[in-house]
């Protein structure tokens, strides 16, 4: 769909114009070569061939560049990657970590991952832990013959819901 300047509404808009006011408010023209150039924005048609060559010329530099940097374990192409979306082994983090750290830092905020556990495993755990040392103090203490302080951690692995042995 074509859109038609805004300005003489005749003939396509090749350019757009967009302006802000002071409360941040995007208004936004299109505007045709004859009427571009009657208002002062010379070399219109020359900028539109600079752009388009000079995208192409990136294009083309990018992908060579892509098709040169392959991973040595799956021989994926940086250039295969950025088509497909997806890595083709665990070497490929390290293969291409400069290109791909970016996109994973926008995608997930961080460039490490430190994986996930639930809230109550980690509670259930450290009390676990707990326990474990709590037994062990008890049983030097035994063998010390310290009966005051094997009496005391009895205490602390009863209030810890640790179950005696029988």
């Amino acid at each position: 769909m074509k859109r038609l300047c805004d300005i003489c509404g005749k003939n396509e808009a090749i350019l757009t114009v967009r302006h802000l006011d002071k409360e941040g408010k995007a208004t936004e023209i299109g505007i045709c070569a004859q009427c571009a150039k009657e208002r002062g924005f010379s070399g219109v048609e020359d900028l539109q061939k600079g752009a388009a060559e000079l995208l192409a010329e990136l294009k083309a530099r990018i992908e060579d560049k892509d098709k040169k940097v392959v991973c040595p374990k799956c021989g994926m192409s940086f250039a295969e990657f950025k088509r497909v979306g997806r890595l083709g082994c665990a070497s490929c983090y390290l293969t291409f970590g400069k290109e791909i750290e970016p996109l994973i830092r926008r995608l997930h905020g961080s460039v490490q991952h430190v994986g996930k556990s639930p809230q109550e495993g980690v509670k259930r755990a450290q009390e676990r832990l707990k326990i474990q040392r709590l037994r062990k103090e008890l049983e030097v203490a035994i063998k010390e013959e310290d009966y005051e302080r094997a009496a005391a951690l009895r205490d602390l692995l009863r209030e810890a819901g640790d179950e005696p042995k029988n």
